[in-house]
């Protein structure tokens, strides 16, 4: 039967709509039982194709479109592996191509079993190419007669006629141009019926088929999936020179106790036998080289963190035995996987690693991961829709309706706008069409964020490579890599690692402190008492407001119980946290399931939150080897429930030899399997929340360092957290501001880098220029091409000129005049008077509305600031609220949004802020009724009510109201023989006014506790006969 060769998979970017998967189920459907694939130059899809061939049964034939260069010029050609050595040279030549070379001289050493193809162009029979070769001939080649053996091919670039217009786009998005200036695409590339494909060549080629089918009749290659380690160090047997290297980290940390000795002596052997002493010395070079380079290299992430080896040589900075971590999740001779050890590097330090690991295990050793970028649903849309002409603000109005998550047949399933807008033009239907088309496509090569790929000897031997950056990329993907036995690493650019060293740096210049960040108490009180808080803003794992709200109630009291916190805080473990809390706190029974299991259960409980622990129970309850219960782990994690049957019955055997019974057996075998599901791993846990209780411990004891660095170098707004932990932010002028936020003496200095709009070459020239004597002055200075009222507007706004002038919307008003007369009076500017128009200023709550849009933060006294500060009512921050508790706060109402219920009765939502964080507070019916008409926008009110959470954040229900003002109700009374009457009076007229009463006779002020009263004229009547004045203010 004929086989379809020449066929071109989307890894061809941007030329062919063929993907892999649906390449070979569509062949197979049509009866193929051999197909081939020729990508040009390239193999990324080689591996997958020859994946799903064999999953899927069907023969998988090699090759590559090239073009070289002879003598007398370029030529076209085919390459096809004919059996496991042409496979390898394949990888060898499309190597060299994707790494720049061209000359066909350079590739003669590697054409055994390669069949070489020559398409056939007008004197192909005078081509001296010094190889045998065949000629390709396609369908319509005409007939000839021919010295050499002829090959029937046929390109493939898509399936049907209805793709002809999505590949005509896909060149039209390569090429950067509109449908109408790309070519029309060539109308012969579909895939064939194999029946179809050789009545194609039997008419004027029908030797062919039988030639082809005669040199692919054996076609087959031998993957070679053996672990290929690269050698540490040939010269010294790498078992010795690991087991040393962990004998002395052991006797450097003073660990010569037995329990350790012996807990060494097992995991090396076990190292030893699964053949990873290799591995772990060039982990173990890798750390030192980032640590002798001053960098942070982090506690580790992972089951590693569960390997003494490992901690011995530095590689993590957990002791698992004193943390009850267990080698065995890691690794274990039961199951023989890859051990995968993560290093994590500080971000800013990562391509200073990536190039000593290209120097130190040298370039053929060593490569970087590709990965494919494909079309996204908003890219897709993008793309197609441009080449039909559509403007900007209709794509912009388009893609902003489609969801992160969205796919283009989910965002048109869900969204009725999105399918309204998508209905509404005939181009657009048809331009959604191709986008659905083109949808998921890859059309570029991008690199695997993390993902080094390093062999003992020259890459290519195994896998084909391609010219990168800053080293070289693998053509294969991270599957497809580990699948061929070598080895992969990922070395991920950690933010919170850097953060974490550069506050270590600041504290170090700032206080003359040395820490050692590895040597933080890990049972700090003050830090502790940071979690039990939920003051985790900036903190990793932990600053999200799931976390925090789960922190306030789980009120870790030691640091296991924070591990505990990140552990609840995902997907299953979630279900329960209640159950953790309640019995936490001793408002629920602790069930410890069987007695024999109290000691592994006790820490979380009753609960196995932890992977490791279901392993505990295992060896425990039922006597499995840690091992074995590993593989058991796996197998519910998996719900692979044939394992599980076979392992259930083991479990049975081993619990009633231990002298448990067999209906308890199976019982604590369900439990299991229900927790197994979602357990989380302790040893990777137990790391994480070790960089986090670091970066905690900053916060604590040198906050304005904390704050300093993420203020500058995070992009995420702690600006709010800071102002909680008492620092003031300090008033700003155009003489003193600094570009980058400054910390000193409890103040915050904020920076220009902060002002939104604001070009650094003008901040750079204001801190260049200054001081400034004038707004004139400023002005004069200033050149030209910063003449501008949107670029000034910001800097006025914040209050930088009001050193010079208070009055914020006259310095506004005045700027165009301002910029006229420095134009065009210049220097002699100076020396005219400016003659300034009045303007009424601005109101206090209008420029804390500026500075908090132009910087983030209020910096006038707001009108709320001030009730706070006058108020005796005790009140909660919104930011300090948790879930489930009744609370007063006392807040700005920004908007309300009324509602009509199915009964026909309104309701209300607000949205309110107490200048820190913002709330929603649902007003039902019958509390609607009671204070519409007195809550409005822009008011100030003590809202009381029940805080609950919706969709994952906090609102409050509405108990009560009540308006508050920053004025009292001043009296004035000679002495205090009136005293009873007038508290009567005042008692008669609540409200939100407090009371502040003036004694002349002894010259004395009182502001009276728990009384306040309304804004009343008939109260000031009642109290006119008694006292000397009232007034409102």
């Amino acid at each position: 039967m004929i086989t379809q060769l020449d066929t071109k998979s989307v890894y061809t970017f941007m030329d062919s709509l063929v993907s892999i998967r649906d390449y070979i189920q569509r062949a197979k459907e049509m009866g193929y039982q051999q197909i081939g694939l020729m990508d040009i130059d390239n193999l990324y899809g080689a591996y997958e194709f020859l994946e799903e061939c064999q999953k899927a049964g069907i023969g998988a034939v090699l090759g590559l479109d090239l073009e070289v260069e002879l003598p007398a010029g370029p030529l076209s050609i085919r390459l096809v592996a004919l059996g496991t050595v042409g496979y390898k040279h394949l990888i060898k030549i499309s190597s060299m191509k994707m790494m720049g070379t061209t000359d066909w001289s350079a590739f003669q050493h590697l054409l055994d079993d390669l069949a070489i193809i020559i398409p056939y162009f007008e004197g192909i029979e005078y081509l001296d190419l010094g190889q045998d070769f065949a000629i390709g001939v396609f369908p319509d080649t005409p007939a000839k007669q021919f010295s050499r053996p002829v090959f029937p091919l046929h390109t493939v670039r898509y399936f049907s006629m209805s793709d002809l217009e999505s590949l005509q786009m896909l060149h039209a998005i390569r090429n950067n141009c509109s449908l109408k200036e790309v070519g029309a695409v060539d109308a012969s590339m579909m895939l064939l019926p194999p029946e179809e494909l050789e009545r194609a060549f039997a008419h004027n080629y029908p030797d062919s088929i039988s030639y082809l089918e005669k040199t692919l009749a054996a076609v087959h290659y031998e993957i070679d999936t053996q672990l290929k380690l690269p050698r540490f160090n040939p010269e010294k047997p790498a078992v010795e020179e690991l087991r040393e290297l962990a004998e002395e980290g052991l006797r450097s940390k003073g660990l010569d106790q037995r329990v350790y000795q012996e807990r060494l002596r097992h995991e090396l052997a076990v190292i030893h036998q699964m053949g990873f002493d290799d591995y772990f010395l060039i982990v173990w070079d890798l750390l030192r080289f980032g640590r002798s380079q001053g960098y942070y290299m982090g506690m580790g992430r992972g089951s590693a963190v569960g390997s003494l080896v490992a901690y011995a040589l530095d590689i993590t900075g957990i002791d698992p035995v004193k943390n009850n971590l267990l080698f065995e999740r890691f690794l274990n001779l039961e199951r023989y996987t890859m051990p995968d050890i993560d290093i994590d590097i500080p971000d800013v330090y990562r391509p200073k690693f990536i190039q000593y690991v290209k120097n130190r295990y040298r370039s053929p050793h060593v490569a970087q991961i590709v990965t494919f970028s494909t079309f996204g649903a908003k890219q897709a849309i993008r793309d197609v829709f441009k080449r039909f002409g559509t403007p900007e603000y209709e794509l912009t109005n388009l893609t902003k309706r489609i969801g992160l998550r969205d796919t283009l047949a989910s965002a048109y399933e869900k969204n009725v706008a999105f399918r309204q807008a998508i209905q509404s033009r005939p181009e657009y239907r048809k331009g959604f069409e191709i986008a659905k088309r083109i949808e998921g496509q890859p059309r570029q090569t991008s690199i695997h964020a993390a993902g080094v790929v390093m062999s003992g000897e020259d890459l290519t031997n195994q896998i084909p490579i391609k010219m990168g950056e800053e080293m070289n990329l693998t053509q294969y993907d991270a599957h497809g890599v580990e699948a061929n036995g070598l080895l992969k690493m990922d070395f991920l650019g950690l933010r919170n690692l850097t953060f974490a060293q550069r506050m270590q740096e600041a504290v170090k210049e700032k206080y003359q402190k040395d820490i050692k960040i590895e040597d933080i108490p890990l049972e700090d009180p003050e830090t502790i008492a940071l979690f039990a808080a939920g003051n985790t803003k900036g903190i990793f794992q932990f600053e999200q407001a799931g976390a925090i709200r789960l922190l306030r109630r789980v009120q870790p009291n030691c640091f296991e119980e924070i591990v505990a916190t990140t552990s609840l805080n995902r997907p299953g473990a979630s279900d329960y946290i209640d159950n953790f809390v309640k019995r936490k706190h001793g408002k629920e029974k602790v069930d410890m399931i069987d007695p024999s299991l109290e000691g592994i259960l006790a820490p979380t409980y009753g609960i196995m939150l932890y992977q490791e622990q279901v392993m505990q129970v295992a060896q425990t309850f039922a006597g499995f080897s840690l091992g074995k219960a590993d593989i058991l782990r796996r197998a519910m994690g998996k719900k692979n429930v044939a394992e599980m049957h076979r392992m259930e019955d083991d479990f049975i055997k081993g619990a009633v030899a231990l002298g448990h019974r067999a209906e308890k057996a199976k019982q604590v075998f369900a439990i299991m399997e229900k927790f197994a599901g979602y357990g989380f791993n302790r040893s990777h846990a137990y790391a994480y929340s070790a960089l986090a209780f670091q970066l905690a411990y900053f916060k604590v004891h040198y906050p304005d360092v904390f704050f300093d660095i993420m203020l500058n170098y995070s992009s995420s707004d702690y600006l709010t957290d800071a102002l909680q932990f008492d620092f003031q932010v300090a008033p700003l002028t155009i003489n003193t501001i600094p570009y980058k936020d400054k910390f000193q003496d409890q103040k915050i200095y904020l920076g220009m880098k902060n002002i939104k709009g604001l070009p650094k070459d003008l901040a750079y020239w204001i801190i260049d220029q200054r001081p400034f004597e004038s707004i004139e002055d400023f002005i004069l200075r200033l050149h030209s091409q910063y003449h501008k009222l949107p670029l000034l507007t910001p800097l006025v706004e914040l209050g930088l000129f009001d050193c010079f002038e208070k009055n914020r919307r006259k310095v506004l008003q005045n700027l165009p005049n301002l910029f006229v007369f420095a134009d065009e009076l210049g220097s002699l500017f100076g020396e005219a008077n400016y003659s300034w128009m009045d303007a009424e200023d601005y109101s206090k709550a209008e420029k804390y509305e500026m500075e908090q849009r132009v910087i983030g933060v209020g910096l006038s006294p707001h009108p709320l600031v001030e009730i706070v500060a006058a108020s005796s009512k005790p009140t909660r921050s919104i930011a300090s609220l948790s879930e489930g508790e009744q609370a007063t706060i006392l807040v700005e109402v920004q908007s309300i949004r009324t509602i009509r219920t199915k009964n026909g009765e309104n309701m209300a939502f607000l949205q309110v802020s107490d200048l820190q964080k913002k709330m929603d507070v649902t007003l039902f019916p019958d509390i609607y009724r009671h204070y519409s008409s007195k809550i409005r926008e822009k008011g100030y009110y003590y809202l009381k009510g029940k805080v609950q959470s919706r969709d994952g954040r906090l609102q409050m229900v509405l108990m009560e109201a009540e308006e508050a003002t920053n004025q009292r109700f001043w009296i004035q009374l000679f002495d205090h023989q009136e005293d009873r009457a007038v508290l009567d009076i005042l008692k008669a007229y609540p409200g939100p006014y407090p009371v502040v009463i003036r004694y002349e006779e002894e010259k004395k002020t009182i502001q009276l506790k728990g009384v306040s009263v309304q804004k009343n004229e008939k109260l000031e009547n009642e109290l006119a006969s008694i006292a000397m004045k009232t007034i409102y203010r």
